[in-house]
């Protein structure tokens, strides 16, 4: 269970603190509306001096030297004489404060400091969200949930951050009940190239929308992730590819903003009718270059035993689709080399229930291979499997009216 801090005996250290002045400067990353581009607030960043800069390294030696609680009232004393010096129009996105477990059961914070803290910088607790650390957590269920009580009753708001880099985020999503969940970037890095990641995604933005949560993908990094995320229902986001952290709250540039537009036009082209598209149930699957000897794509196979086929490309076009029995019946001799089948590729706009017929007509040997998916410009999105078509289209057709 989560202990309250020892407070030190004897002078703060200079790094902490140089008189009334914090030893920590803060940092602004916009958190973004990928539909609107809006920025919906701002994930505040402290930095440390020196050998101290880095985040990890500055709260891992206050952790150690016994001062979390001074360095977490250092880095509140920062941000906050940066915000109250904003105008009233760019206070109102809130902004998000990682609160370590340690520092949100200690007496200090429920004391009545942390409320005169903010008063005394013109803010309340509206212009504020919690963020709790998944990689941290409080064990004791019913403290945490006396606790996150406590700080909503006074109007903070509540997020869950870094969920799914840890053990306990399930027991904590559901005893802190957040508003925000943070998917950490462990999850959203490369998502585009992991199925696995992209199904854990797609059931969590399900999940959220149930419970009326806002599900933010931290460290968002490249257009791949992006466009995947989006696919899957993401519309929140936050990262370098949207804007990197600054000394005041800023938007992402206009390079983005371009790109995000063009983006969110091709995507709400299809919206009305995205339900029922097979775009709709696309994963991004392995994929490798034509040019790949088998025994590299071998090599895949033995490697991510999850992975049951592999789309070969060239550029961003599907050449051929290997799966892994034709993969290993062709090593032993016995079959056609898997690139001289042709694969049925079809664009993410095609009605599942068409796609069903269209699939059912291939050769017998080829009937229940996956079905490669592109955009309108020919580009690899993913693959969808027989057993997702034949579900979907079930689903669909219990959905249809009776006459």
């Amino acid at each position: 269970m989560t202990r309250p801090l020892v407070q030190q005996p004897g002078p703060i250290p200079l790094w902490l603190w140089n008189g009334t002045e914090p030893g920590v400067t803060s940092a602004f990353q916009p958190i973004v509306d990928l539909r609107s581009g809006e920025v919906v607030g701002y994930e505040v960043l402290s930095r440390g001096q020196g050998s101290l800069e880095s985040p990890l390294e500055l709260f891992s030696h206050a952790r150690l030297a016994g001062y979390t609680w001074e360095l977490e009232r250092a880095c509140w004393t920062s941000a906050l004489r940066c915000i109250a010096a904003l105008s009233a129009e760019q206070r109102r996105a809130p902004f998000f404060f990682n609160v370590s477990p340690d520092v949100l059961s200690d007496p200090r914070f429920g004391d009545g400091s942390t409320l005169a803290l903010l008063e005394r910088h013109g803010l309340t607790p509206q212009h504020l969200v919690l963020e709790l650390t998944e990689k941290a957590v409080i064990e004791d269920g019913q403290l945490l949930q006396r606790l996150t009580r406590e700080v909503s009753a006074q109007g903070f708001g509540l997020a869950l951050d870094d969920f799914g880099a840890g053990h306990s985020g399930l027991v904590t999503l559901v005893n802190c009940l957040p508003r925000f969940i943070k998917l950490d970037q462990a999850l959203v890095r490369d998502v585009h190239l992991h199925p696995y990641r992209q199904h854990l995604v797609k059931s969590l933005v399900d999940f959220s929308a149930s419970v009326d949560a806002i599900l933010i993908a931290e460290g968002v990094e490249t257009w791949e992730e992006m466009m995947v995320l989006l696919r899957l229902g993401i519309r929140t986001a936050q990262g370098y590819l949207l804007a990197r952290p600054a000394p005041s709250p800023g938007r992402p540039t206009e390079a983005f903003e371009a790109r995000r537009r063009e983006v969110m036009r091709a995507l709400d082209f299809h919206e009305e009718q995205r339900d029922a598209s097979v775009g709709a149930l696309v994963i991004r699957r392995a994929s490798a270059e034509s040019t790949a000897p088998l025994e590299q794509l071998g090599r895949i196979f033995r490697e991510a035993p999850q992975v049951d086929h592999i789309v070969l490309l060239e550029g961003p076009r599907p050449k051929a689709l290997v799966t892994r029995q034709r993969h290993a019946a062709w090593m032993e001799g016995s079959a056609a080399r898997p690139m001289d089948l042709q694969p049925l590729v079809v664009e993410d706009r095609m009605a599942v229930t068409a796609l069903v017929g269209l699939a059912m007509t291939r050769a017998a040997e080829a009937i229940y291979d996956p079905v490669i998916v592109t955009d309108d410009q020919g580009h690899f999105l993913g693959t969808v499997t027989m057993k997702q078509i034949l579900l979907r289209s079930t689903e669909l057709a219990g959905r249809a009216p009776t006459k």
